[in-house]
């Protein structure tokens, strides 16, 4: 009994000794787990990219990564974040500050209209690289900006451009209406893009969004012409809708 009792007088033992070697511990443990979480936080990062504007012949193109750690991607799900084709402008408004605000980091690219008279798909992949470039993700997805039968020659062109490898990289097709990743980067590359067109809406008067199937987006184009014989700064002058506009007023001209 006795031997017993001496047991428990030392497993319960409060000299100051014991004590500072049970803080001890206890802080090497708290550190070691911290120090596993941040690695595993760190390395569990995920970048979605999306663009918007694209197919527009008046104002700019936009193009914006959205880094996160991979545990918030159930809250944008929660959000209601997807593609933002499928939500309304009001909509889209109100989710971008949500998702910045869950995001570690995003980064917008915006390219104007006298800067996208190359090969789109070029600018649209030197865009990309720079935001992968800037928010250095594990794991990277992105809304392929061609078909399925360029995929491999474009990622390879994307993957020299980079400073670094990413453990992951998935480009595909409608990739913003697969991954909730990419449905945050369109939101935020939409809102953006929003956001530049009204102001050239102060400037040049309501001329739709600027996609060559809007009636308002034609007529804009044909009026301005008619006035003053050029395009503004804000119109992509190596679109076919540009140049048949053109050719069908020095056509009637004659």
């Amino acid at each position: 009994m006795q031997g017993m009792e001496g047991k428990r007088r030392v497993i319960a033992c409060q000299c100051c000794f014991c004590r500072l070697i049970e803080r001890y511990i206890q802080h090497v443990l708290l550190y070691l787990a911290l120090y596993d979480t941040t690695n595993k936080t760190n390395m569990s990062t995920i970048l979605g990219i999306d663009e918007a504007g694209r197919g527009c012949v008046i104002g700019s193109l936009v193009v914006a990564g959205a880094k996160f750690k991979e545990e918030k991607l159930p809250q944008l799900e929660a959000l209601g974040v997807r593609d933002s084709k499928q939500l309304t402008r009001a909509q889209r408004e109100a989710l971008a500050p949500q998702i910045e605000a869950l995001a570690e980091q995003t980064y917008l690219v915006v390219l104007l209209a006298h800067e996208l008279s190359e090969n789109l798909t070029q600018v649209e992949l030197r865009a990309m690289a720079q935001i992968i470039n800037q928010l250095e993700a594990e794991k990277v997805v992105l809304d392929m900006p061609v078909g399925p039968g360029a995929q491999h020659n474009f990622c390879q062109s994307l993957k020299k451009k980079l400073s670094y490898e990413p453990q992951e990289l998935i480009a595909e097709n409608k990739a913003d209406s697969k991954f909730v990743i990419v449905g945050a980067a369109s939101i935020l590359a939409k809102v953006r893009r929003d956001a530049l067109v009204q102001e050239l809406h102060k400037q040049y008067g309501d001329f739709g969004w600027g996609y060559p199937g809007e009636p308002k987006t034609i007529k804009f184009l044909k009026e301005w012409y008619e006035r003053h014989r050029y395009f503004p700064d804000c119109v992509r002058m190596k679109w076919k809708t540009v140049q048949t506009l053109q050719q069908v007023q020095t056509a009637f001209e004659f």
